[in-house]
């Protein structure tokens, strides 16, 4: 192994190596009733691991073959797509030099572990029953029983592909409840028959209709001539498929804007826009037409398509002007395909080509459709109640067939769940341009309006379950729907809930990024399968492995919890982040504090005189504390001993962290107790020596196999609260406790760190609970401050290096808009001049916020509990190093600034305080 693989990051299989860890339920090896491998599923990339993904992906092919059952077959790879994070590869069977449909062996690799992470083998054990490929008559032979159902209803029908291939007759496509005028349900039915379950040489056919135009899927017996099935080859919504994204209904949350309204009601929803079209042609006419999408008329009804003489295509609305209709369906055709293109999956972007597009396709169907098999391929929108072409939902959802499409080289089996895929879509899309998140969970707001309502179902927000005992009596319209609000759901936790539009817009990026690498890797499915939904909820958890580095695939689990995909986890062990927590995933809303975990707690000795339970104790500089930590299982099962391991860590005071580059390791100890369901248990001590006076930034993680924690297989830096707030297996505790007289001083220094990468950062400084008369001092670089738009904050002193600010307590400030370069590091002196009214031992909090591009990166607080009361109280004086009593000689001389208060004199001699000669001359040590 080269140096270059020594450095690669591994993940930490747990305490016992060996087991993969588990990150979803189904991980591990699946056979079939014959000893089959049939699914080998290893997100946690901990098994099988070689120099090179590559290498790694050979090697399990060939020393597994027989386990495989592919010992002897025609294996040949067909397709490969590989970028920083994943390398698929995908192998089709092959028997006498023609294909088996169907029969695929599809692998995985993580290519920064360099490690199998994915089987999918639906390869043939057995094709002894296979007809010799001598015994296929010719097209021109089999071809009357192929065009034969399209004699009636169509003026013209004809054969435009031809594929020979093998196929294994086990199962016909689902018919739709209803038909179409360019495919009826009667024309779908003809020529089936109960499958046999034999391995047939067949013509797989594209046929393509005119009068009216459709592409179908005809599958014929090359042997005997037989027709087997007739389906649809487009990709198409139906009423019960259609997604509508921001329109009329959307921007004024009014339903009962409809097919019926208006221009005139409907024209303060046009707004213009800015987008590329191509130059103008030889006659000097522009036309809407760019780089990824061409408007044509190439299906009745006939509508040319608006060409003009300058660049400008500006109409009046539908119903009054069809042309509306080609601007909208070019303007979100081309904007949704630039969007996917910013996020960067190579295999995606290397695919993608120009669609044509019919904005009017359809004047009395109520279906728009992508149509994948022609060249280039189309997208038709319909004319029926509200249009297609009218609505981003509708655009979105065609579209994303055909990404599907595209990311699916090489795929033979059909993915009925990617209806699913394409309303998450489209809803997660449609979020960036609905800032008052009006309907945000109705599927198609415009379109299901109050006076065209046909349905109450297709929505992101179901709560039918997979799990239900009725599961079996849903439509398959239904079961697309719970899988799309299950993926709605998953965008919801990744920062989808929250109100900052930009945090939002991320949580989409890292949602369709995520989905985008989960695509290549789905095998053939129907929804009439729950097993086939399970499987996409756990591969889109195993690509945010690789994309995100697993930082959402605990969100991602609660979700599909939620929804029934997933049994609630036998062993969920987690660690609260504040006092409250029960474990939940994310924890908190985004701005919730997550840094107070009950869970971790200091105590200043060990031994028969201390009781670890007696709750924290601020730690001692420079001379050892003991850290404890408490491990809950919110699970159903008992998390066995010696399974799990709680690391302990800690970092300097400030914000902005990132893991693990900025915490050190304290220790690592193994849990050697069983934790029953519902149960905890306290582990430590941890020994630990603090050098940052009274100040602590800790953190613990508990890992195991069973319930893995983030941390293990990320990879890469991770902003801290990332982990602290989306991990339950991770707890923080960052407090920065002081007692003060009133009219004391405080002051300490903070960092503000830089992320991984270049950010525009803002600063929140919260002092609402501080009395009024308390002063914040804050002095940091002048190049924070210059930049910055201030509220409720005053610059006292500017300079070419640091500059100081000033606020008042009871109120909050605002730092916005310096910029942070990677990996940034800016110290910030606090100085907190107390109130000289507050209430005796009542705590007062001062908190700070770091936000990086709007997320919140981090927060410190400093707890000042006022001391009032002064009798029985010890007092050191930072200057002299002397601690005194309120009897001294001296007192009157000493300023409230220089009176540390202590309730033990044992806590200020530890800190390094000597007792005054005068007045506690019993600890002056000279």
């Amino acid at each position: 192994m080269g140096r270059n693989e020594e450095r690669r990051h591994r993940n930490d299989p747990g305490p016992q190596p060996g087991l993969p860890l588990r990150l979803v339920p189904g991980v591990g090896e699946d056979r079939g009733a014959d000893g089959v491998l049939r699914r080998y599923f290893d997100p946690g990339a901990t098994l099988f691991r070689a120099p090179t993904a590559r290498r790694a992906v050979n090697t399990f092919v060939r020393e597994r073959a027989k386990e495989l059952g592919t010992e002897g077959a025609d294996l040949r790879e067909v397709a490969h797509d590989q970028d920083t994070a994943t390398l698929n590869v995908r192998y089709q069977q092959f028997h006498q030099d023609v294909p088996i449909l169907g029969a695929t062996l599809q692998m995985v690799a993580d290519t920064g572990q360099a490690a199998v992470v994915q089987v999918d083998n639906a390869t043939e054990l057995d094709v002894s029953d296979a007809p010799d490929v001598s015994e296929a008559q010719d097209l021109d032979v089999v071809g009357t029983s192929a065009l034969a159902p399209f004699r009636e209803g169509y003026e013209a029908a004809a054969v435009v592909r031809d594929n020979l291939v093998y196929l294994r007759d086990t199962a016909r496509p689902p018919l739709p409840e209803a038909g179409s005028p360019s495919a009826s349900v009667a024309l779908l039915r003809e020529g089936r028959r109960r499958p046999d379950g034999r391995l047939h040489l067949v013509h797989d056919l594209i046929v393509e209709t005119s009068g009216p135009f459709e592409h179908f899927r005809v599958v014929v017996d090359a042997v005997g001539g037989e027709l087997l099935w007739i389906e649809g080859a487009g990709k198409y919504v139906t009423a019960t498929l259609k997604v509508y994204l921001p329109d009329p209904v959307t921007e004024s949350d009014d339903g009962s804007l409809s097919s019926l309204s208006d221009d005139e009601k409907l024209k303060p929803f046009a707004h213009e826009v800015q987008t590329e079209i191509g130059p103008a042609d030889g006659d000097g006419m522009f036309h809407l037409e760019g780089e990824w999408c061409r408007c044509s008329d190439w299906d009745a009804p006939d509508f040319p398509q608006p060409a003009s003489d300058s660049p400008t295509f500006v109409f009046d609305t539908h119903p009054k002007d069809k042309a509306f209709l080609s601007a909208n369906a070019y303007y979100w055709t081309d904007s949704f395909a630039r969007y996917l293109r910013s996020l960067g999956n190579a295999a995606l972007n290397a695919r993608m080509v120009q669609v044509e597009v019919d904005p009017q396709g359809a004047e009395s169907t109520d279906r728009s459709e992508w149509i994948g098999t022609t060249t280039p391929p189309r997208m038709r929108f319909d004319m029926k109640f509200v249009p297609g072409a009218a609505d981003l939902g509708i655009i979105v959802h065609e579209y994303t067939h055909g990404v599907v499409q595209w990311l699916r080289t090489g795929a033979t089996g059909p993915l009925e769940y990617e209806h699913s895929i394409c309303d998450a879509m489209a809803g997660i899309y449609r979020d960036r341009f609905n800032p008052a998140g009006n309907r945000r969970t109705e599927t198609f707001p415009f379109d299901n309006n109050l006076q065209d309502e046909w349905s109450q179902g297709r929505r992101l927000d179901l709560t039918q379950r997979f799990d239900d005992a009725d599961f079996g009596d849903y439509t398959p319209d239904l079961r697309a729907s719970m899988l799309a609000s299950a993926l709605w759901q998953c965008y919801l936790g990744m920062g989808g809930k929250s109100k900052d539009d930009v945090v939002r817009q991320k949580a989409a990026d890292k949602m369709i990024k995520t989905m985008l690498a989960m695509v290549p890797r789905l095998g053939a499915d129907t929804t009439q399968s729950k097993k086939n939904a399970v499987h996409l909820a756990e591969t889109l958890i195993a690509s945010d492995v690789t994309v995100n580095g697993g930082v959402y695939r605990n969100v991602m689990s609660d979700a599909f919890v939620r929804q029934g995909l997933f049994a609630k986890p036998d062993v969920d062990v987690f660690i609260a982040d504040r006092p409250g927590d029960t474990g939940l995933v994310p924890s908190g809303s985004d701005t919730d504090p997550f840094w107070t975990s009950p869970d971790i707690w200091v105590r200043n000795a060990v031994g028969p005189g201390d009781d670890p339970e007696a709750g924290h104790q601020e730690p001692i500089m420079n001379r050892p504390n003991y850290l404890y930590v408490r491990v809950h299982n919110r699970g159903t099962a008992e998390a066995q001993p010696d399974r799990f391991t709680v690391e302990t860590r800690r970092c300097d005071p400030g914000t902005g962290m990132t893991w693990p580059d900025h915490f050190k390791v304290i220790s690592t100890e193994t849990i050697h107790a069983p934790i029953p369901p519902g149960g905890s248990v306290r582990v430590g001590p941890f020994p630990w020596t603090p050098t940052i006076p009274d100040h602590e930034c800790l953190i613990a993680v508990v890992h195991g196999a069973d319930d893995p924690a983030v941390v293990a297989t990320s990879g890469k830096p991770v902003p801290h609260d990332r982990l602290v707030r989306f991990d339950n297996n991770v707890g923080q505790r960052n407090v920065y406790p002081q007692k003060s007289v009133l009219g004391g001083q405080t002051t300490m220094t903070i960092a503000l760190r830089g992320a991984p990468t270049a950010t525009d950062g803002a600063w929140e400084l919260d002092a609402t609970a501080m009395p009024p008369d308390t002063r914040i001092t804050i002095r940091t670089l002048s190049r924070i401050v210059e930049p910055s738009t201030l509220s409720n904050v005053e610059v006292t002193e500017t300079g070419q290096v640091r500059s100081t600010l000033q606020m008042s307590g009871g109120n909050t400030a605002d730092v916005d808009g310096f910029r942070l370069d990677a990996n940034d590091d800016v110290s910030a002196e606090l100085t907190i001049d107390f109130a000289h009214e507050a209430v005796h031992l009542k705590n007062y909090d001062f908190i700070a916020t770091q936000l990086q591009d709007h997320e919140v990166a981090g927060r410190i607080t400093i707890e000042i509990t006022a001391v009032k009361d002064l009798h029985e109280w010890f007092f050191g004086n930072p200057k002299s190093g002397e601690v005194h009593i309120d009897t001294c000689p001296f007192w009157e001389q000493l300023s409230p600034a220089n009176k540390k208060p202590y309730a033990r004199i044992e806590e200020a001699l530890v800190r390094g305080f000597n007792g005054c000669a005068y007045c506690l001359p019993q600890f002056n040590t000279g």
